[in-house]
C-alpha cells in the first residue's frame, strides 16, 4: 500500500528532476494537477513513488515548507513576475515573507572592518525601523547585515542558492539558525541540492525580486553584487550604495554605482526615505516600532549577554572585545548594534562602553 502524499510532495518531485527547469515546471503545473504533472516526467530523478516518499519525509524532518504559486504563503510580491519561481522552499516562519517592507543589504565576501560595521549597523537600524533585511547569508557583508538584524525588530529573510538541509557556508550554521528563528530562509533548490557556482546569479535575482530597495555596502568593481544590482534595475527596484574610500579596492564597485546614479546611503534614514516610509507613517512601520518599544532586545541570553558582560564604563576597542568574547567580528558588531538599539551600549569612533 503506497503512502498518501500531499500535492506539495509531487511539486517537490518535479523540482528534483534534473532534466526539467523552472519554465517547464511552470507550464506543467498550469496544465495538470501536481500528481499528474509528476507522473508525466518519466525520466525524472524521482521515478519511484518510494523515492518520492523518502524525499518528502526528509523535507518534513528539516521543517522545510514547499510553496507553490497558489500557496497562501507564497510571496505576493513575486506573483506579477512571469519568471518568478514556480516553487520555493522555506525554513522558518513563512508568514514573514510579505508582512513588512524589505531592503536587501549585499556586498563583498571580503569586506573591510568599516564595511562590516556599516552593514551590521544598517541591519540593526532598518530592523528596528520595521524593515526586513534581505540578504544571501554569505560571508562578509551579507552575514554582517543579518547579524545586526536578528532580534532587532522586523524579521530577517535569507535567500540561499542550495538546499535548505545543509547551511552554506558551514561557518554560518549558527547564523542560519538565528535567521530561521527570527524570520525565514528561502531557496529555489530542494533539500539535497548542493550549492554550485551557477546557482548564485539565480539566487541574486530572487534577492532583488524580494526587495523594495537594494543597498550595496562594499563591492569590487565587477563583484557578485553586480548581478543583484542588475536584476534590481531590470525589475525597477531602487539601488543605493555606501560611499567608500577611493583608495579601497572594496569600494570600487559602490563608488562606481554612485557615479552611475545610485542614491548615497550614509545611514538607515537614507534608505527609509528611499522607501518613502520615513514620513509616510506606514502601518507596518508603526506596528514594528511599537513592537520594538514594548519588547526591546533582551541582553540576558546568548551573544548580547556575553558582549554586555565584557563592556564597562571604560571604552574598549573592537580588538579588545573580540579577544574578551571570542566572537568573530561580524557577530560582535551585530551584538553591539543590538545593544546600542536597546540603549545598553554606546560606540564612538570604534570604541565601545556600557551606556
Amino acid at each position: 500500500m503506497t503512502a498518501e502524499l500531499p500535492d506539495e510532495a509531487y511539486v517537490l518531485g518535479l523540482a528534483m528532476c534534473p532534466d526539467i527547469g523552472p519554465a517547464t515546471i511552470r507550464r506543467l503545473l498550469e496544465r495538470y494537477d501536481p500528481r499528474e504533472a509528476w507522473e508525466r516526467t518519466a525520466e525524472g530523478a524521482l521515478r519511484s513513488h518510494d523515492q518520492l516518499v523518502v524525499s518528502w519525509r526528509r523535507h518534513e524532518e528539516h521543517g522545510i515548507s514547499v510553496l507553490t504559486r497558489d500557496h497562501p504563503s507564497y510571496p505576493p510580491r513575486l506573483l506579477p513576475d512571469p519568471m518568478a519561481p514556480p516553487v520555493l522552499f522555506c525554513r522558518g516562519n513563512t508568514g514573514v515573507l510579505d508582512c513588512t517592507p524589505t531592503v536587501a543589504v549585499v556586498g563583498t565576501r571580503s569586506p573591510t572592518r568599516y564595511g562590516i560595521g556599516v552593514a551590521a549597523q544598517l541591519g540593526a537600524d532598518l530592523a528596528a525601523a520595521g524593515v526586513s533585511v534581505v540578504s544571501g547569508l554569505a560571508m562578509g557583508i551579507d552575514g554582517a547585515a543579518h547579524e545586526g538584524a536578528c532580534g532587532a525588530g522586523a524579521p530577517p529573510i535569507g535567500v540561499v542558492a542550495g538546499g535548505l538541509d545543509e547551511p552554506y557556508p558551514l561557518r554560518h550554521a549558527r547564523l542560519w539558525t538565528r535567521v530561521e528563528e527570527h524570520g525565514a530562509i528561502i531557496s529555489e533548490s530542494p533539500a539535497g541540492v548542493r550549492t554550485q557556482k551557477w546557482r548564485f546569479p539565480v539566487r541574486n535575482r530572487l534577492i532583488a525580486a524580494m526587495s523594495d530597495v537594494v543597498v550595496v555596502v562594499e563591492s569590487r568593481h565587477h563583484g557578485g553584487s553586480r548581478h543583484t544590482v542588475e536584476a534590481a534595475l531590470d525589475a525597477g527596484v531602487r539601488v543605493g550604495a555606501v560611499p567608500g574610500s577611493i583608495r579601497s579596492i572594496t569600494s570600487e564597485g559602490t563608488n562606481a554605482l554612485l557615479a552611475e546614479g545610485a542614491f548615497p546611503v550614509c545611514s538607515a534614514s537614507d534608505v527609509l526615505i528611499a522607501l518613502e516610509l520615513a514620513y509616510a507613517g506606514s502601518p507596518e512601520v508603526r506596528s514594528w516600532r511599537a513592537h520594538s518599544a514594548e519588547h526591546p532586545p533582551d541582553p540576558a541570553p546568548g551573544e548580547e549577554r556575553l558582549v554586555y558582560d565584557s563592556l564597562s564604563a571604560d571604552p574598549q576597542s573592537l580588538d579588545e572585545l573580540v579577544r574578551a568574547t571570542r566572537l568573530d567580528f561580524p557577530a560582535l558588531c551585530g551584538a553591539l548594534e543590538r545593544l546600542a538599539q536597546a540603549g545598553l551600549a554606546r560606540g564612538v569612533g570604534g570604541w565601545w562602553e556600557r551606556a
